[in-house]
């Protein structure tokens, strides 16, 4: 009986924990508050030991996506990747770093993908931690014209 009721508290402490918002503004001297942003779409392509992915983000007012590329390895690396976000009255972009990625599948089913991220550029400095998501449909990066 004390078995059950100690997983029936872990459960609902579980349930009832504040997760981490998805979206953090670290510039010190303007700090906004970005909590309403959540994740609205993802998708991705894995071609051998590379995965290119794309993730839409919004508040309902703005609209941030990201496109990123990794090498698939032990670990696997962030290769490159930018942001772009879409605000009323305004177009801001930059680059993406890595502080970490989890990476899992990929071979018999979507690949899975995850981390924590920097988006840095034009005045913008924010954290942005993505859960491990299933990128369920292919993407194709667009080509530019030499």
């Amino acid at each position: 009986m004390e078995r059950r009721a100690a997983l029936l508290l872990i459960f609902l402490l579980a349930a009832c924990a504040r997760q981490a918002p998805l979206l953090e503004d670290e510039n010190i001297t303007h700090h906004e508050d970005l909590s309403r942003f959540k994740l609205q779409s993802a998708r991705g392509l894995r071609d051998g030991d590379h995965l290119t992915a794309q993730f839409l983000i919004s508040d309902s007012s703005s609209i941030l996506t990201l496109d990123l590329r990794f090498a698939v390895g032990s670990p696997t690396t962030l290769e490159s990747g930018s942001w772009k976000w879409s605000r009323p009255g305004s177009l801001l972009q930059g680059a993406v770093s890595a502080r970490s990625v989890t990476f899992l599948g990929g071979q018999d089913g979507p690949p899975s993908i995850g981390g924590t991220f920097e988006l840095n550029g034009q005045g913008v400095s924010c954290r942005l931690t993505l859960p491990l998501t299933v990128l369920p449909r292919p993407f194709r990066p667009a080509t530019s014209n030499p």
